[in-house]
């Protein structure tokens, strides 16, 4: 009795964030809602076509270019893009690039930034705060965005490395993209403002050389050739920029732009503390774009897609999930796999509920580890990689419309409180929402059917393990279950 009236009070004090003008209680541009002003989108699924598009919008730059990530690696496919960034900057383009600087993925590290600085980019880092401060270090700048003249960008799930777009030999991700022209362009440039000269944004500096430890200072000296070299012409970056034109412009070229008349976008703000995380009053001030999808999911009330690469339920989501399930919502989910993870302590939370979750009637595949053509990836080698889907997607349908969100949100603790998000939401296009349902559904299709009793078939209909891992995987994965979930609260 007491879990029920704890339920129903949370769904009228959600109704009522649902009913409020968000406008009203989300500052700019961290919130904006823009009806029939010429917004277009187009998705893009594809890696390779991703990246070119990528370096396209960057030739078409004239006044400005922004540049957010979470990850920004100094691979083939950074190397790319980077050099992309200095031809426009050579040309008068201003550049500003803000990268996190979580530890555990950090790459563009002051060496690579000194010499981007050289040709006048601006580059900072958010959230430099050491590891052993343990609360401040949290706190990660998740978003991912491309803006350019504040006409036209591009977010979605994808960062600045090889593996989001289709060129590694040992492990890809799935992934998808929203590309946007149109006013709602400028919005998005503006909250990069916000985060760019936030405080917790700093720029780079160079560590101390040593000139007299001659051991140290030629390690410094490698470290600055490696970064100048970086930026440098090569072959393999010239077949690469032939291997992105040739397959990816094709794919491009059928790519669809949609009108999007009802047109969002959302996004957190930056800052904030572990003191201010445990407050009443935390995600008001900062979780914005948990507000906004609270309001599309209670305005649900026929079908509910989700695509997310990490799946890990809280309080509140399992709520909004028990809220749908009530009201005779159809929900499709789809996950990573144990195989196909990239993150076996997130899988081995999931599993933990798999099963319950299938019994109540949510309907859940899991990618498999496998290919998914929806255009080549950059070689033969690239495809026959370990896949694991990056996607971050919502399609909902109600009664009086559809709509769609892509962003960079995951349906984790680390999303729902500690990273900052932004997604993109496009409300009254019914071919755009298919669109996204239909490459949803198609990647759904060919992974792992969970059934009802918690037991799993492939894509033909035989029985298989739900796992979908060798048996020293899932014995790894058993073997860190319990502190995964004791940590659950930081995943």
């Amino acid at each position: 009795m007491m879990n029920l009236l704890v339920f129903l009070i949370f769904t009228l004090t959600l109704s009522a964030i649902a009913g409020s003008k968000l406008a009203e209680t989300i500052p700019y541009p961290f919130y904006d809602v823009q009806e029939n002003q010429g917004n277009k989108v187009m998705v893009v699924n594809n890696g390779v076509s991703a990246l070119e598009l990528r370096l396209q919008m960057i030739r078409r730059a004239q006044k400005n270019i922004e540049v957010e990530y979470f990850i920004y690696d100094m691979d083939l496919a950074g190397k790319i893009f980077s050099r992309e960034l200095v031809a426009a900057a050579k040309r008068g383009v201003k550049v500003r690039i803000l990268v996190d600087k979580s530890l555990a993925v950090f790459r563009l590290d002051p060496f690579y930034a000194t010499e981007l600085m050289k040709y006048g980019i601006e580059v900072k880092y958010y959230n430099n705060a050491p590891i052993y401060a343990l609360s401040t270090v949290q706190f990660r700048n998740h978003r991912k965005l491309l803006s350019i003249d504040d006409t036209e960008a591009i977010t979605g799930g994808r960062n600045i490395a090889e593996d989001y777009f289709d060129m590694s030999h040992e492990f890809n991700f799935n992934d998808r993209d929203i590309y946007l022209t149109g006013p709602l362009a400028k919005t998005m440039r503006e909250s990069f403002d916000h985060f760019f000269e936030h405080k917790m944004s700093v720029e780079p500096k160079l560590p101390k050389k040593h000139e007299n430890d001659p051991d140290r200072a030629s390690k410094w000296d490698a470290r600055a050739e490696k970064a100048r070299l970086f930026l440098e012409e090569s072959p393999e970056e010239l077949l690469a920029r032939s291997q992105l034109a040739e397959k990816g412009i094709p794919v491009l070229e059928n790519l669809k732009m949609y009108d999007c008349p009802i047109a969002t976008f959302s996004t957190d703000a930056p800052g904030a503390s572990f003191k201010q995380r445990i407050q009443e009053k935390f995600l008001d001030k900062f979780r914005f774009l948990r507000q906004t999808l609270a309001e599309k999911t209670l305005e649900t009330d026929k079908a509910f897609t989700l695509s997310s690469p990490y799946l890990i339920h809280n309080k509140r989501t399992r709520k909004i999930m028990g809220h749908l399930l009530e009201n005779k919502v159809d929900i499709n989910v789809y996950t990573n796999s144990l195989y196909s993870t990239d993150a076996v302590y997130v899988a081995a939370n999931l599993y933990l509920y798999l099963k319950s979750w299938a019994k109540r009637g949510i309907k859940i595949f899991l990618h498999d580890g496998k290919f998914v053509n929806e255009g080549p990836a950059l070689t033969p080698e690239a495809e026959k990689a370990r896949w694991g889907t990056h996607d971050k997607s919502q399609v909902f349908e109600a009664s009086t419309h559809s709509e769609i969100m892509i962003g960079t949100y995951n349906i984790d603790n680390r999303s729902n409180f500690y990273n900052t998000e932004m997604a993109v939401f496009c409300r009254g296009n019914d071919e755009l929402s298919a669109e996204v349902k239909g490459s949803i559904f198609r990647r759904m299709n060919k992974g792992i059917k969970v059934l009802p009793d918690g037991s799993a078939v492939d894509s033909d209909g035989k029985a298989m393990s739900v796992y979908g891992a060798s048996k020293n995987k899932v014995l790894f994965m058993k073997l860190i279950t319990l502190p995964s979930w004791l940590l659950n609260f930081l995943l």
